[in-house]
């Protein structure tokens, strides 16, 4: 199987972009991974999404460069602003 592209979520805690990221993980046949971006992995909804085999990275301050960085490791971003 190929691997999968990944797509950063911003605020994949929040109602929103959970909703985006619990999209992708439950389509098995979409393509695509979840790095979640979020301001605190350790709290409950960061955990349950890490509890799902994605990725949960610490993102305290998004700025344009932190936006460029990420999209340019990742196949593609969501963020609600």
């Amino acid at each position: 199987m190929a691997e999968k592209k990944v797509i950063a979520v911003v605020g994949a805690t929040g109602a929103q972009g959970g909703g985006l990221a619990r999209a992708i993980l439950t389509d098995a046949d979409g393509g695509f991974a979840v790095r979640a971006l979020t301001r605190n992995p350790d709290s409950d909804a960061a955990r349950k999404l890490a509890a799902r085999d994605l990725d949960v990275v610490r993102e305290l301050n998004p700025r344009l460069q932190t936006f460029q960085r990420w999209l340019s490791e990742n196949k593609d971003g969501f963020a609600n602003v």
